[in-house]
C-alpha cells in the first residue's frame, strides 16, 4: 500500500494540513513506528510530501 503524506501544501486547490509542520513530522514519526517506510520525498508547486509504503 502506498500513500502521500503531506508536510506542507499550498493554499491553491488543496487546503493546508490542519496541523503545523512540526506536528506533521511527529505524525510521520508515529506512522514510521507503525511499520510504514519512506519510499521517497517530492516537492512541486509549493507542496512537499513523503511517499510512504507499507506491506499489505
Amino acid at each position: 500500500m502506498t500513500k502521500k503524506f503531506y508536510v506542507s501544501r499550498n493554499n491553491g486547490s488543496n487546503p493546508a494540513p490542519a496541523l503545523d509542520k512540526f506536528q506533521r513530522i511527529e505524525k510521520l514519526n508515529l506512522l514510521l513506528s507503525c511499520g510504514w517506510t519512506i519510499k521517497g520525498f517530492e516537492e512541486a508547486d509549493g507542496e512537499s510530501w513523503f511517499l510512504l509504503e507499507k506491506a499489505n
